[in-house]
């Protein structure tokens, strides 16, 4: 019996039934070649699982956990110190009443007016966002498109709050690059298309971010599009970054 891929891949992520997984490992015990299939959907999807191997399991700081509590950590294991006693002080005697303000004044209120309107601006305007729908698909804004344009997945820091796996090239000529939104608990693909990032896929990541840390491996959904889109192996950290320089486009023949 001939097996399409997608089922394959179901097999190699163990998301078949009894039978069907019975019938497929006899068929690849008579079939070499639909053994070799089998191998590489799994061969592709630890190297996937690889790339977003890296968990923030750090414990917190101990002058953190001091602070959350109200208690200040001293070193060599003394007590913790007790807070600060508020005391009263006497209030002040009567002021004279104060003169007319001058032109010094009534600037130094207009420029604190303006300054806390523009601090409020800042505080209170909706976040950028990372994706947004364009003729009935996905594309990558904001951080999101900053962090595929310029992060390289050899060389960014555990704390980032996206997080670049595997880059590689698509079946259609696009490179496409994996990704996962830390605290969002998103994954994602991304393919480079015109010019812009489009997403086709993104789906819930396990994990937990309330002690952010991260999925050792991207959602099903997200690997299965990887496997499904990918021409060959995925790009090593030398042509990562030539892919980069060249602006994510690849010359056509």
């Amino acid at each position: 019996m001939n097996y399409d891929d997608e089922t394959l891949m179901a097999y190699a992520d163990g998301e078949l039934d009894e039978a069907q997984s019975a019938a497929i490992a006899a068929a690849m015990e008579r079939d070499p070649a639909l053994a070799r299939r089998v191998e590489r959907h799994r061969a592709l999807r630890a190297e996937v699982a690889d790339a977003f191997a890296s968990v923030l399991d750090q414990p917190v700081p101990e002058r953190l956990v001091a602070a959350a509590g109200g208690v200040s950590s001293v070193s060599g294991g003394s007590p913790p110190q007790r807070r600060a006693e508020v005391l009263q002080f006497p209030a002040r005697a009567a002021r004279p009443p104060a003169g007319a303000w001058r032109a010094r004044e009534w600037g130094a209120v207009a420029a604190s007016l303006a300054l806390g309107m523009l601090i409020s601006l800042r505080l209170f305007a909706p976040p950028e966002p990372l994706m947004t729908p364009r003729d009935g698909a996905l594309v990558a804004r904001g951080a999101l498109a900053t962090a595929l344009d310029r992060q390289l997945a050899g060389a960014q820091q555990e704390t980032e709050p996206i997080r670049i796996g595997l880059t590689f090239r698509s079946h259609d000529g696009n490179y496409c690059r994996s990704f996962a939104l830390r605290d969002a608990g998103t994954a994602g693909l991304a393919c480079r298309v015109a010019g812009e990032w489009r997403i086709p896929v993104t789906a819930a990541a396990p994990g937990d971010t309330g002690d952010v840390r991260q999925a050792a491996a991207p959602p099903p959904a997200v690997l299965r599009e990887v496997e499904a889109r990918i021409s060959g192996e995925p790009l090593d950290a030398a042509a990562e970054k030539n892919a980069q320089l060249e602006g994510w486009v690849i010359d056509r023949p």
